[in-house]
Parts: C-alpha cells; sequence; structure tokens
C-alpha cells in the first residue's frame, strides 16, 4: 500500500465563489425588490366570523336565562307529599326535633278544632271495652 498523507495530496476547492463586494450591494438589492407597499386584505369570511360569534354569545344569554329560571324556582317548591313521605322514610329525626324547628306559625295551622262535646266522649268511652287501654297510652 502506498503512503497517503494529507499535508501533501492536493486540495478540492469548492465550486462556489462569491463576486467581490456582492455582500456590500446586496441590502440595497433586496429592499428594490421587495414591495413598496402592500395593500392590506380583509377577508369577508372573517368579517363574518365575528358576527357569528356575537350572534351565538346573545343566543346562548337568551337560553341561559329561562333554563337558569326554571331549575332555581323548581328546587324551591316543595310538595307536602313528598315532605311527608321525606319524613316519614328518615326516622333519625325524633319528635322533640321536629317540635323545636316549628315556629308558632307553623303550630296555628297544625291546631285542629275538635268541637266534641261532654256527651260524645262519655259515649265513645262506654261503648270501647279497652278503656284501661286508652287511659295507658
Amino acid at each position: 500500500m502506498k503512503p497517503f498523507k494529507l499535508d501533501n495530496e492536493p486540495k478540492i476547492t469548492s465550486g462556489f465563489t462569491t463576486p467581490e463586494g456582492y455582500f456590500d450591494s446586496f441590502n440595497a438589492k433586496m429592499l428594490k425588490q421587495l414591495k413598496k407597499e402592500e395593500p392590506k386584505v380583509i377577508s369577508i369570511v372573517s368579517r363574518r366570523k365575528s358576527w357569528y360569534i356575537a350572534a351565538a354569545a346573545v343566543v346562548a344569554m337568551l337560553l341561559s336565562v329561562p333554563i337558569y329560571n326554571n331549575f332555581s324556582t323548581a328546587s324551591d317548591n316543595i310538595d307536602a307529599v313528598v315532605l311527608e313521605d321525606y319524613l316519614k322514610n328518615h326516622v333519625l329525626i325524633s319528635n322533640d326535633e321536629i317540635a323545636s324547628l316549628l315556629d308558632m306559625e307553623d303550630l296555628e295551622k297544625i291546631r285542629l278544632d275538635l268541637n266534641l262535646e261532654d256527651q260524645a266522649v262519655e259515649d265513645i268511652l262506654l261503648n270501647n271495652i279497652n278503656l284501661e287501654q286508652y287511659i295507658i297510652d
């Protein structure tokens, strides 16, 4: 094999060379090629797009108000039957706790007017065999 030395071998030159003074006038050449004033382009679609977004926001607001009112008022009204069933099924609440939560107005609403005459009470007590049971209860 023949000895190979990097220093003695001829070097390959690149094929690209820049002319002298090329970069001195490069900036001026580029500015000539650029357009001086570019017209502003406004797309019709972008103009309509903003109107579509605004209309969608208005429709969303108009629909949200009735929906909010529907859900907020529905939860406030509690039916008496539903309340009674809830109290009946949840026996963790004692009668004393219920009585402590009632106001005077609530007690007036609950009060029953029983107009029983003495004769009617005596007839009921005489006709019942388990009189002692009623007294004990």
